[in-house]
């Protein structure tokens, strides 16, 4: 999780939410639906909000048939620079990215544009490399970073899964952001 790059705005600690297996999270700030499963990932029993209202929320899922843990996190656009555009906000995740993990490189970055039903979102997208704890061992793992914006919210996929996988994995990643239904 990218805690830095969600906003802080001083409110109650974050809390865990307990899902029903076939229960629907809706975040009412962007009209996003979560069900418990897109293309072949299936949602995590809990969520977490991290305010008191909702509008700041992080999903997560996984793909175990291809190792892929994604999670997103959907909160409201910071009113300050540079966290209150989608450039300046995709900075500070990189940032955090490259600050916070052992032997990290950043392998690409640029304009990324999703289609979910008929739909086209375009935003920004970085690869990353680094060593970590990843399916309970330690292993050369890469992390891709994927920001929108949809109203006045940020919409952020933080998409994790082993070196050397991506063949198999990226058309994964790729059918769970278009199969997630766009408000």
């Amino acid at each position: 999780m990218l805690a830095a790059c969600l906003p802080a705005q001083g409110h109650a600690q974050s809390r865990k939410i307990k899902l029903g297996p076939a229960e629907i999270i809706t975040n009412d700030t962007s009209h996003f639906q979560f069900p418990p499963t897109v293309a072949d990932f299936k949602r995590e029993p809990t969520f977490t909000q991290f305010d008191r209202e909702g509008r700041d929320i992080g999903v997560g899922y996984n793909d175990l048939l291809h190792g892929v843990a994604a999670t997103i996190f959907v909160y409201p656009i910071a009113k300050q620079s540079p966290n209150d555009t989608l450039k300046g906000h995709f900075g500070t995740c990189k940032a955090e990215v490259l600050s916070k993990h052992e032997n990290v490189k950043l392998l690409s970055e640029g304009k990324v544009q999703v289609t979910s039903a008929g739909q086209k979102q375009d935003g920004l997208h970085a690869t990353f490399t680094f060593t970590d704890v990843f399916a309970h061992q330690r292993q050369s793992v890469r992390s891709e970073l994927y920001l929108f914006t949809h109203g006045q919210s940020f919409v952020f996929f933080r998409v994790t899964y082993a070196a050397g996988h991506q063949a198999t994995d990226e058309p994964a990643i790729k059918a769970f952001i278009d199969g997630l239904a766009w408000p």
